[in-house]
């Protein structure tokens, strides 16, 4: 039973195989056949492309591209491999006295420009204080006779005790404007208890 099956898968191997090879044959002939018509209807095509590059090449000189070439790498050979660049940048004397120059007088203008604001606010400071005393002269002139007679006599301790008495003068001011706070805290106080209070 075996021998019969494996006569039956040899004999179909063999048939196989002959198939095969008569595909093969078919198929070398006709790639002879299709390589021979390819190559009669394109050698036209071929010997115009094969003209063209040959009338390409004659067009040019080999020498000259040759020479071209030769002085280019000269050139390129000539050229330093390195080229040193200058990064850090130096101030000449001119532009380092220009620099001081420009510096001191903005120094110059501000110092003038803040020395002068401050003489103004002192001038007119002094002016105020002048003009009260033109008003205690005006009106009180016995207070202003006292006044320039303490200051002939002593006029460093006149003017300490006027220094004095104008320090505690702005102590019971401040002390004066923080008990007016103080009371009118204890008033707004005193109105949110009343709310508090009516609220309920």
């Amino acid at each position: 039973m075996q021998q019969e099956e494996i006569e039956e898968k040899v004999t179909m191997i063999e048939e196989l195989f002959q198939g095969l090879v008569g595909r093969m044959d078919i198929l070398e002939t006709g790639m002879a056949d299709f390589l021979k018509t390819f190559m009669e209807q394109y050698r036209n095509v071929l010997e115009n492309i094969a003209d063209r590059v040959e009338t390409a090449n004659k067009r040019y000189d080999d020498r000259k591209i040759q020479t071209n070439i030769d002085e280019l790498t000269k050139i390129v050979s000539s050229m330093p491999k390195i080229v040193t660049v200058r990064n850090t940048h130096h101030f000449g004397a001119w532009s380092k006295s220009l620099i001081i120059g420009v510096v001191i007088a903005f120094v110059l203008t501000a110092g003038s420009i803040g020395t002068a604001l401050y003489f103004n606010h002192q001038n007119n400071r002094l002016n105020s204080e002048a003009y009260n005393f033109w008003l205690v002269r005006a009106m009180y002139p016995e207070v202003s006779k006292t006044i320039e007679a303490k200051l002939t006599e002593d006029p460093n301790g006149f003017i300490q005790q006027a220094e004095k008495a104008m320090v505690k003068q702005q102590a019971i001011i401040a002390a004066e404007a923080e008990a007016h706070q103080a009371e009118q805290q204890q008033r707004a106080a005193k109105q949110r208890l009343e709310k508090v209070k009516s609220a309920k």
